[in-house]
């Protein structure tokens, strides 16, 4: 028996923690990825099927039989005994096959695709809260945001997406004052608000050096400040590259923020793979963030889009050795809690529980 995953599109970068799952899982899967796949060899799987093929050759009025068809057809060819649909978007999808088929469906949501989505697209997900049977999300913070979507709290499974533990392991902490940022450079992620408090760093510690890891559409802000060094993220080694930077780092620093679109962060794995690296963290009271980290003991939270506050936690931690020890070496101890081997394992047991009902 196979699990059926079904994506949007195979993959983002940002969503490595979808290729976790599927290739940790005790399940064989088959992924079907709705538009045309990418970072194949960032993300190595095998089998995937696209839609976007056929949906080039298909006339428009004809593509939604056409897809049912399809992925009728997958769910018999593989002998699917689950399906499960990553992130809301194209979650409508799979609808008429596990209504049509009385599969198991279970229903990932992630972060935005919960929080601005639903803005964007009123009554996106009346279809699938009738007959989703697991919906996993990855903080309560999001939980919370399910139920508000129509989603019974008692389908509703908190398992983060984890961090690998065996990857990301304790190193000593550098004494050079390198600040580490990774992440997109978009609203949410609040790079302007760091990119406000890292003059106001470098006034305190003028040794102080930034590192950026990230592309996206607020690359500018980085590239003004001649301070700050950017790396752009290679798609087959950033796993690798994240490490290293993090690795390099005296703290780390993710100063997220609800976005104007409703976005906002459910977990930030950064944070965790920071921490169980012995990185202290410096990030903000925002979203399920505070679900992952130990407030001053693993790490120092300010409030979200506090541009001072932001900027005097940073020259704390690169002043205060002690602190900075003291948050470092607790973060690996946090980072277990989370290890990406138990919270697939935890979602296997979801597959589980939906088989013997059905």
């Amino acid at each position: 028996m196979r699990v059926l995953h079904y994506v949007e599109h195979w993959l983002e970068m940002s969503s490595g923690f979808v290729h976790a799952h599927v290739t940790r899982s005790s399940y064989r899967g088959v992924v079907v990825s709705h538009n045309a796949t990418e970072n194949r060899q960032a993300f190595p799987f095998r089998p995937v099927v696209r839609l976007d093929r056929l949906a080039a050759v298909v006339p428009s009025r004809r593509w939604d039989a056409t897809r049912d068809a399809a992925l009728r057809a997958v769910a018999a060819s593989f002998r699917v005994g689950v399906v499960h649909a990553h992130f809301g978007y194209a979650a409508r999808d799979v609808v008429p096959l596990v209504t049509g088929t009385r599969l198991p469906f279970v229903l990932s949501l992630h972060g935005s695709d919960a929080t601005s989505l639903p803005r964007r697209q009123v009554g996106h997900f009346d279809p699938i809260v009738e007959c989703a049977d697991a919906v996993v999300v990855p903080s309560r913070f999001l939980a919370d945001v399910a139920v508000e979507l129509g989603f019974a709290r008692e389908t509703i499974h908190v398992i983060p997406a984890g961090v690998d533990t065996s990857f990301f392991t304790p190193q000593p902490l550098p004494a050079d004052p390198v600040v580490a940022f990774v992440g997109r450079l978009v609203d949410k992620k609040g790079i302007d608000v760091l990119m406000q408090a890292w003059p106001l760093v470098r006034a305190e510690v003028p040794d102080a050096r930034l590192h950026v890891l990230g592309a996206g559409p607020l690359e500018g802000l980085v590239a003004a400040d001649q301070s700050v060094q950017r790396h752009v993220p290679e798609p087959t080694r950033r796993a690798e590259q994240v490490r290293a930077l993090i690795g390099s780092a005296r703290a780390v620093v993710s100063p997220s923020r609800t976005a104007a679109n409703g976005d906002a962060e459910s977990l930030l794995l950064v944070n965790l793979e920071a921490q169980a690296s012995g990185r202290p963290v410096v990030t903000t009271h925002h979203g399920g963030i505070p679900e992952f980290v130990e407030p001053d003991d693993s790490a120092l939270l300010v409030d979200e889009g506090d541009v001072s506050g932001l900027a005097g936690a940073l020259v704390r931690v690169l002043r205060d050795g002690a602190l900075a020890e003291r948050l470092g070496a607790r973060g690996p101890a946090v980072a277990a809690r989370f290890d990406v081997r138990d919270c697939s394992a935890r979602v296997d047991e979801v597959y589980d529980a939906l088989r013997a009902r059905h």
